[in-house]
């Protein structure tokens, strides 16, 4: 699904995002994660020690059917290694409970305070294995998934969206009552549009004509000598970072 695709759909989650930050106070635990939750969980985020991070995703069943699934409570823990740091972001599942994006995705999304978050997004072939869904009272057969899928992953934290669209995702349980998996993402490129906090304004759709911008500044005289210009540009984030950790989500 492209970048502007996994917009329109924050867009129109946008009541939902005011609602979800209003509750985001408490912070995220385990025993939280186990709880009943609403249709929606409100958006919470917090830091963790990188080993809660680097941790095994737990095991389930894996049905490759890939149908019926719905999961409204849970988290994601991901480690954003940048060249002089890590940081393990822990954040809420969020959004609707079904993860199918037609025609043909399946997106899980984690929610923190303001713009933070992150989603993993994989193809529902890479867990079929291709396999058409039931026909009638005929249901096709398919192997174990014994190998890791390709998924794309996408991190906001700090105000820089990273997304990373080859990673090595492990599942570990994909059932109507578990999913869990872990992922690796060796480079995750920084990235303008960030569908976590979705902004469809265009710069280039504005009247370049218009009157209303300030026209240049004259050239200087032949033999001016300019002053010396002070730097005031501060370190931005990274252009490249990786990912790597896991989820556990639960109807």
């Amino acid at each position: 699904m492209s970048a502007r695709s996994r917009m329109r759909l924050f867009a129109a989650l946008g009541v939902v995002v005011a609602l979800g930050v209003a509750g985001c106070g408490a912070e995220t635990t385990d025993d939280a994660a186990s709880s009943t939750a609403a249709p929606t969980t409100p958006a919470t985020s917090r830091t963790l020690e990188t080993d809660q991070c680097l941790a095994e995703a737990p095991q389930g069943r894996i049905d490759r059917a890939a149908h019926d699934l719905a999961f409204r409570k849970g988290f994601m823990r991901v480690a954003v290694v940048g060249p002089d740091n890590t940081t393990c972001y822990e954040f809420a599942r969020w959004g609707p409970a079904q993860p199918d994006v037609p025609p043909d995705s399946l997106l899980f999304v984690f929610k923190g305070a303001g713009t933070d978050g992150a989603q993993l997004e994989f193809l529902i072939g890479e867990l079929t294995g291709g396999v058409l869904p039931n026909i009638g009272t005929v249901r096709p057969k398919v192997g174990p998934l014994t190998a890791p899928i390709n998924a794309q992953v996408g991190v906001s934290a700090g105000g820089a969206y990273h997304h990373s669209a080859v990673c090595a995702l492990t599942i570990t349980a994909m059932s109507d009552d578990r999913a869990a998996g872990s992922f690796v993402c060796p480079t995750a490129a920084l990235t303008d549009a960030n569908p976590i906090a979705p902004d469809d304004a265009v710069p280039y759709d504005a009247d370049e004509s218009s009157s209303s911008a300030p026209p240049p500044p004259p050239p200087p005289a032949p033999g001016t000598t300019l002053p010396p210009t002070t730097s005031t540009t501060t370190p931005g984030p990274p252009a490249t970072v990786s990912f790597s950790g896991w989820f556990d989500i639960r109807p």
